[in-house]
């Protein structure tokens, strides 16, 4: 059986797949990063802007959040049931 994880959208990352879940499979060596290119492989320009190309760090207006903990360095290992959220953080004010 292959190793998986569930990728929930929220707002333009919705939009930009066509519904809110999908699920990923997961090879031997999986991280954050090789879903979120993945994503931008497949589904395009939203996603494409998620890594800072300078820094290698998770843009701080995208909220990418790794089993309910907010993530930031994407070189994090996925593991079989993982579940990777993508949104924009909500401001207030």
């Amino acid at each position: 059986m292959t190793a998986q994880a569930r990728v929930l959208f929220h707002a333009m990352f919705r939009e930009a797949v066509g519904k809110g879940e999908i699920t990923h499979e997961l090879g031997s060596n999986s991280t954050l990063r090789m879903l979120l290119d993945d994503l931008a492989r497949k589904y395009g320009k939203d996603f494409k802007q998620i890594l800072n190309p300078k820094t290698g760090l998770i843009e701080v207006d995208t909220l990418v959040m790794l089993n309910g903990q907010s993530v930031r360095k994407p070189d994090v290992q996925l593991k079989d049931g993982d579940v990777v959220m993508i949104t924009v953080p909500i401001g207030g004010g």
